[in-house]
């Protein structure tokens, strides 16, 4: 009886769509890098609801070099084309960016941005619909610049965020990361302001190139650590074209709470990589069509020989 139970629920297009708790179908972590100098990989994302705090600007650009882990910023009212270019400008004028990551807002994912990247010859890689994670060095710096921001705002209400946040951006790139265990400035520009008493600084800081390899070596050790936790007890499935799968429902925020958490089946048109896979949703915009494989649930016909289980019910 469990058995014939269990795959009624594993077929039933209704529990596929509504239930939150649907068996486990994380995926094991794929790795981009880790980086082994700078401008090598970039990742770019912005942050907003700032609005009305002192500034008319609302937004936050930030761009994270992924070896040295330099914080790169501007702040505006707008998420454009242009204010991505600009921050990318910033950039281009001393250092020349090989690989660009990021999520897929409209300003990024225009024809603008994507032919001025072309003219300046810089790579890019979108990630896949509602998977912060895979813009993992992004999001925990955004949390980080985010905390100190408040922190300094609730100390003095009267300054506006945008200058705080310029003050908070320079500490962050003078303060000694956990991974590199160097400063981003020190791994960018040779340059020590790290806040940091002299005694506790363990870094002989005169050779740059050698405390780069040290600060590649250092993250190398974590991202395999972090890979090694991430991926116990995770069970890949592979999945190939033609293949028909449910798809996450936009992300939490955007849906209303009784909608749909997962909508399909939809058939897979490509396999990108063992993660990443483009699904046949209707959209027109391609790039709105790459799903990572975790947000992702195979469709599951149920045998004939069991058809007569079903009834004519919904889901359990």
């Amino acid at each position: 009886m469990h058995k014939h139970i269990k795959l009624i629920c594993r077929t039933c297009d209704t529990c596929i769509k509504n239930k939150t708790r649907f068996g486990n179908f994380t995926q094991p972590l794929s790795q981009m890098g880790p980086a082994s100098e700078p401008f090598q990989i970039v990742s770019l994302d912005t942050i907003g609801g700032f609005g009305s705090n002192k500034s008319p600007k609302r937004y936050l650009h930030l761009i994270i070099d992924h070896f040295t882990k330099y914080a790169f910023a501007i702040t505006s009212k707008t998420q454009t084309a242009k204010d991505f270019i600009n921050l990318v400008k910033k950039i281009q004028k001393k250092n020349k960016i090989k690989l660009l990551l990021t999520d897929q807002y409209a300003g990024i994912n225009s024809n603008q941005f994507k032919k001025f990247l072309k003219s300046e010859k810089i790579k890019y890689v979108f990630t896949a619909v509602d998977c912060p994670f895979s813009n993992g060095l992004n999001e925990r710096t955004n949390q980080t610049l985010v905390n100190a921001i408040r922190c300094k705002i609730s100390e003095n209400r009267h300054r506006p965020w945008s200058v705080i946040a310029e003050q908070c951006i320079e500490n962050y790139n003078n303060t000694v990361h956990s991974t590199t265990k160097f400063t981003p400035s020190y791994l960018l520009n040779g340059i020590d302001n790290s806040f940091s008493p002299p005694e506790l600084n363990k870094n002989n800081l005169e050779n740059l190139k050698e405390n780069r390899e040290i600060a590649f070596l250092n993250s190398k050790k974590v991202h395999d650590q972090n890979k090694i936790y991430y991926d116990k007890n995770k069970k890949p499935i592979t999945y190939k074209e033609g293949d028909l799968v449910y798809i996450q429902n936009s992300s939490r925020l955007n849906r209303n709470k009784l909608d749909p958490i997962r909508v399909g089946p939809y058939k897979i048109q490509k396999k990108i990589s063992n993660l990443l896979y483009m699904i046949d949703t209707g959209s027109k915009r391609s790039q709105c069509n790459i799903f990572h494989a975790s947000k992702m649930i195979p469709y599951c016909p149920v045998p004939e020989s069991n058809t007569h289980l079903l009834g004519g019910g919904g889901g359990m």
